[in-house]
């Protein structure tokens, strides 16, 4: 009987993993920003041609190409800071893209 109480003892120390199903997974919510700077010639309506990719932060992530592909829906203002027109000129263009 002392041998099997000294048994039973040793099951019961013996701690068991026990798997909580109340812990979930924290899934990070910051935002992450994506930056591209485009090259682009101003339009005589406002709108942006030729545009190229001069920078991409991230690298590798596709977010220049991005940038481009949304460039055509941009409008800029005619006059530039120092009074004259930007028709016909070359600017660039800062893109930021949150990623969530």
């Amino acid at each position: 009987m002392i041998a099997s109480l000294l048994v039973a003892a040793a099951v019961s120390i013996v701690p068991t993993p026990i798997a909580d199903t109340n812990v979930q997974q924290v899934k990070d919510t910051t935002p992450q920003i994506a930056e591209a700077m485009l090259s682009c010639m101003v339009k005589r309506d406002g709108g942006l041609t030729a545009c190229s990719v001069q920078s991409e932060y991230p690298a590798q992530m596709g977010v220049g190409q991005a940038a481009l592909s949304m460039a055509s829906q941009f409008q800029v203002d005619l006059m530039g800071p120092d009074g004259k027109s930007r028709a016909g000129s070359f600017i660039d263009v800062p893109v930021r893209i949150r990623i969530r």
